[in-house]
């Protein structure tokens, strides 16, 4: 859509720009990745000047912070998603959640690079703080319920204090093994395994086995953890 300019010299009007600029941006980040992300290029795909994201984002860092919003919103809705599948078939729900932050990273590399990358964004935005702190509250819920046993109460949000608490190194040893194992398929570090076979061969051959093992670390009982995850 062309942007159609106002009485000032900076006015503009586009039926939503916001969302055009969104979109624009999922679109760069698909073809040129963070390294080639630039507020420019975003404007020009969503069809209005350079000026005109500054009414919604401000700078980079804000169409950044946006994109990073998104992406921890989608990460959660896909583990919630994955949790209650998980209860209503009798599987694993730490290993559901697991997996799901996996395949949504996947799905969109380029909106994962911006949620766990290098580039500015708005820490003090609350919408992403919003958005992390749901995402991180999902983690340590159900890495605790686990650690509970299936006679546990439903998982709720952690409680304040939680870097202190002496389950911390399970909470993070969850987070980092799922999150490097994402990184580095994203990253291809693992294609010489499989050649042209792609990245989905990877998760036939080694995520189910990876979050076996993961579960049954972080279980009280490896015995229950296992029962639990064969369903």
């Amino acid at each position: 859509m062309a942007e159609k300019r106002g009485a000032g010299r900076d006015g503009y009007h586009h039926g939503d720009l916001r969302q055009a600029m969104l979109d624009a941006a999922e679109a760069v980040l698909a073809e040129r990745g963070v390294g080639g992300f630039t507020l420019r290029e975003c404007a020009r795909r969503a069809g209005v000047s350079a000026a005109a994201p500054a009414h919604h984002f401000g700078n980079l860092a804000g169409l950044l912070t946006a994109v990073a919003t998104l992406g921890f919103d989608d990460i959660s809705d896909a583990m919630e998603a994955a949790a209650a599948q998980a209860s209503a078939t009798g599987g694993c729900r730490l290993a559901a959640i697991c997996q799901a932050y996996l395949e949504t990273a996947l799905a969109r590399p380029g909106r994962f690079r911006v949620v766990f990358g290098r580039r500015e964004l708005d820490t003090s935005d609350p919408e992403m703080q919003r958005a992390g702190t749901r995402a991180f509250g999902i983690l340590v819920a159900e890495t605790r319920a686990h650690r509970a046993g299936p006679a546990a109460p439903p998982p709720g949000p952690p409680p304040e204090g939680t870097a202190a608490a002496p389950d911390f190194a399970e909470i993070l040893l969850v987070w980092s093994l799922t999150h490097g194992f994402t990184m580095l398929l994203i990253d291809g570090q693992f294609d010489f395994l499989v050649g042209e076979a792609g990245t989905g061969t990877l998760l036939d051959l080694f995520s189910g086995r990876l979050m076996q093992l993961l579960v049954a670390a972080v279980a009280p009982d490896p015995a229950l953890a296992k029962r639990r995850y064969d369903g």
